[in-house]
């Protein structure tokens, strides 16, 4: 058996799931070629199609994927057996879309791409996205509705909170604590021990040393505070 059917059947099981990507965008389409790598390594996760999400998703935003999309998720019955993928990327805009579908009694469904490399000893909460190539130590806590979008490294006992955004090749090494709905620009990093709060915005190429509160926008190296993020 190779890893990456290894992984899936211990994280997810043999139980069929059909996932639909709900709200739209290029993301949206990315999620869609994640769905279908994953299914060739496991036949129980199908891509069901694309739902719209008040009016965010529609025909004209998937392409020539545009005949997956099944309507409002809004008027769509899930069975038991169907699940969610938030396809959106802005942190606010996935909050939303989070909350609608819990509020729908909709699962979440957490994607991992299967060349991302998740240890066993990693606590995930639901309707997270792991693209491409993400590597992550032991004993992390994750929260729900996280965007990891490719190449990123997790470090050894890190805490991630909820709807955070990180970008590519983004680094979170050691004892780093992460609150809700930030911003972490591409190639930043997060050095060992740094705590940042929550609805903070980190500039790409920047460096957290210590941290920093909530509402900040932080830039440079050392990062430094040059504005708030409203």
């Amino acid at each position: 058996m190779d890893y990456g059917t290894e992984l899936y059947n211990r994280l997810r099981g043999n139980i069929m799931k059909k996932i639909y990507v709900v709200g739209g965008n290029g993301f949206a389409r990315e999620c869609y070629n994640y769905l279908i790598d994953i299914n060739k390594i496991n036949p129980e996760i199908v891509f069901a199609g694309f739902l719209g999400h008040g009016g965010y998703g529609h025909t004209v935003d998937y392409l020539n994927l545009q005949k997956f999309y099944k309507g409002e998720v809004s008027e769509h019955k899930f069975e038991e057996d169907e699940y969610a993928v938030i396809g959106a990327g802005y942190p606010k805009l996935r909050k939303k879309i989070y909350d609608d579908l819990k509020n729908m009694n909709i699962k979440l469904y957490t994607l991992i791409t299967v060349d991302s490399f998740i240890n066993e000893y990693v606590n995930i909460g639901e309707g997270n996205i792991f693209n491409k190539s993400n590597i992550t130590s032991p004993h992390i806590n994750i929260g729900n509705g996280n965007l990891f979008n490719g190449n990123i490294t997790i470090g050894h006992d890190v805490e991630v909170g909820d709807f955070n955004f990180f970008g590519p090749r983004s680094q979170l090494l050691g004892n780093v604590k992460v609150g809700d709905m930030n911003q972490i620009g591409a190639n930043s990093v997060l050095l060992p021990g740094a705590k940042i709060g929550s609805y903070n915005k980190i500039a790409p190429l920047s460096s957290i040393y210590k941290g920093c509160k909530d509402n900040c926008y932080m830039l440079g190296n050392p990062a430094l505070k040059i504005g708030a993020v409203s």
